[in-house]
């Protein structure tokens, strides 16, 4: 019974909904401790330059990872050792580059005397964990669902204590910082072990580069289509105090329960498309898993976002009130990702069409964003966050449509998708009366 409902795909959404729920532990205790919020963005930002740092690299070379057709093989591959040592040197090149650049990024994120703190822990901490994104990937491809279940639940319960205690005991985020650089070692051992365990150790400049020629253009995709987070947070620490930032980072958050699934579902699709299934079949298989869903995920969604005006000061404290307003808008974003036209996209290589839409976004995102947070402050950016997305979908649903004569209702069931929708419109508007 376990077996059958711990697939890889739900195994994933597993990992991935405990990562958000320890990150989100971690942040609400930081909240409830002496620090102040000053020291809590400081935290929030320490993580956004490790992940703007190398974001791009190392998600372009897992879906690389993904998108390549597996083939049963009677021994072991060279593969992941070789992609093992692609991720150690391009996690060390980015550490060298973070520390070259510190001050012209102390600068931009609006560190006072141009100095990045903690530095050289989080230079330790960009060379270890950028690597270890690559467990519950190689984990997924060799089908051990269970094996990721315990990893997260070892790893991200480690990370939740680990960096929390030292806080609570010590009120220094140092102490923290250090913790948080011990979990990332133990995961970097436990892909160590891994990469013994499953691949043969022989280095190959053939493979190595056939696989950086592959990753290149999902790279650039990954650029663009992720970054877009990336930038609305820089916007609000090029405008905005540490404080603000953390305001920001709190509330910016996709609901987990509709993001997560979602991803999950979009990546196995994409993969039974690349590998000639039926496409009938598939969409409809989208169809449905999209509605079963939506059907459980968002009235949970529709209570948080009423209830993000109690909840927000109740979890954080007063300083995060405007987090929930953040929250909402985000929240309500979170709807447009049961539409998946790039599923489609991915699935046929075309990667053009997903680029051309994401730059789109990224464009229309930034120039709203500058133009709204001057008038409405870090709600305006999550104003423009919103709208390009949505212009994004349109676009990309208008391409599938045009290259397939595939209608959004092929894969989404539109009745429901819109019930939902006008619901969750409503439960925002009635929020942000509340908040205000």
């Amino acid at each position: 019974m376990l077996a059958k409902y711990f697939n890889s795909v739900r195994a994933l959404q597993f990992l991935q909904l405990f990562r958000f729920v320890a990150l989100l532990l971690v942040g609400v205790i930081l909240s409830k401790t002496n620090i102040g919020i000053s020291q809590i963005g400081t935290y929030e930002t320490f993580l956004l330059i490790s992940g703007a740092s190398c974001f791009f690299w190392t998600g372009g070379m897992l879906q690389t990872m993904l998108s390549l057709k597996r083939e049963p093989q009677c021994e072991k591959s060279e593969a992941y050792f070789n992609i093992f040592l692609i991720f150690v040197a391009l996690a060390l090149i980015t550490a060298l580059a973070v520390f070259l650049l510190r001050t012209q990024i102390a600068s931009f994120v609006g560190f006072s005397g141009q100095r990045i703190p903690y530095l050289y822990i989080m230079l330790a901490y960009i060379a270890l964990s950028c690597p270890t994104n690559l467990v519950e990937y190689i984990y997924l491809i060799e089908n051990k669902p269970f094996r990721i279940v315990a990893y997260a639940s070892v790893v991200f319960t480690m990370q939740i204590l680990a960096v929390t205690i030292p806080v609570i005991v010590t009120n220094d985020l140092g102490y923290g910082l250090y913790g948080l650089l011990i979990t990332t070692a133990v995961k970097f051992a436990w892909l160590a072990i891994m990469v013994l365990k499953y691949s043969r150790l022989k280095l190959s400049g053939k493979y190595i580069g056939v696989f950086l020629k592959l990753s290149a253009p999902f790279m650039l995709s990954v650029f663009i289509i992720k970054g877009i987070q990336y930038v609305d947070c820089f916007l609000v620490a090029y405008k905005f105090d540490e404080g603000a930032y953390a305001q920001f980072r709190y509330g910016a958050k996709e609901f987990p329960l509709i993001l997560l699934p979602v991803t999950a579902l979009s990546e196995a699709i994409s993969s039974r498309i690349a590998n000639n299934d039926s496409l009938t079949d598939t969409l409809e298989s989208i169809k449905r898993e999209n509605k079963r869903i939506m059907h459980l995920c968002v009235p949970i969604a529709m209570i948080a976002i009423i209830s993000s005006k109690y909840l927000y000061p109740l979890i954080f404290n007063d300083d995060f009130y405007e987090s929930a307003l953040i929250f909402n808008i985000y929240c309500f974003a979170a709807m447009f990702r049961f539409i998946l036209p790039e599923s489609v996209l991915v699935g046929k290589r075309q990667s053009r069409p997903i680029l051309a839409a994401a730059s789109i976004n990224i464009i229309v995102n930034v120039v709203l964003g500058f133009i709204l947070m001057n008038f409405i402050g870090i709600v305006g950016i999550a104003i423009a966050f919103l709208v390009g997305n949505i212009i994004e979908k349109v676009v990309l649903v208008s391409v599938v449509k045009s290259l397939y004569g595939i209608s959004p209702k092929q894969y989404l069931d539109t009745r429901i998708f819109m019930y939902y929708l006008i619901l969750m419109l409503a439960g925002m508007v009635v929020s942000i009366v509340m908040i205000r």
